[in-house]
């Protein structure tokens, strides 16, 4: 019998995903539209929070169903694993589709080919837990996957929040250095 250690990381896991997707969603919907310069970066930031949260919570909750029916921890394990290669493998596929990198700077180009890196360590590492080789069936390598998800999930959602703040500061600081030039006093300086 699966250890209930095990079936509450997965619970809490399965609702940090969907609570990043749903904070994901209403951040990516109401940002001030003054700020909301619509990229293919900021899109597909927005698409893998959603999609990697939420395909993480369905391989959450398709282990807490399999944990249900009495199968052996191994198989159990051997399952989840399987489905989490198949699941990042899918992502990978899809976003290396949807990345454009020619106009990112070189080092977004670095975390982007690290980040796809990790994924594609991910697939391999759940594929030989799957299958034995290499691990015994077991709950790590499979919790290992969905911990550098989420992380890549907070690292998009970090850049769907901050960067259209940061846009707002520099936007703001221009300004000020365009008024300070002209003579004029920023509004907001103490007199």
């Amino acid at each position: 019998m699966t250890p209930l250690k095990e079936m509450s990381q997965i619970i809490v896991t399965l609702e940090s995903c969907v609570v990043l997707a749903g904070f994901a969603a209403i951040v990516g919907t109401l940002q001030p539209k003054k700020t909301r310069r619509i990229t293919k970066g900021r899109i597909v930031s927005l698409a893998m929070i959603i999609y990697i949260s939420l395909v993480n919570a369905l391989l959450a909750a398709f282990t807490l169903i399999l944990a249900n029916f009495g199968i052996s921890d191994q198989t159990l394990w051997s399952a989840s694993s399987f489905a989490m290669s198949l699941a990042t493998a899918f992502s990978i596929t899809y976003l290396w589709i949807k990345k454009r990198l020619r106009t990112v700077s070189k080092i977004s180009k670095i975390i982007y080919f690290a980040l796809f890196g990790g994924a594609g360590c991910m697939v391999i590492i759940n594929l030989l837990n799957a299958f034995g080789l290499g691990f015994n069936r077991e709950y790590g390598p499979y919790f290992l996957s969905f911990v550098f998800n989420l992380f890549i999930v907070g690292y998009a959602f970090t850049r769907l929040l901050m960067r259209p703040l940061w846009a707002v500061v520099i936007e703001n600081e221009q300004q000020h250095a365009r008024k300070s030039q002209a003579g004029t006093r920023w509004p907001y300086q103490n007199r």
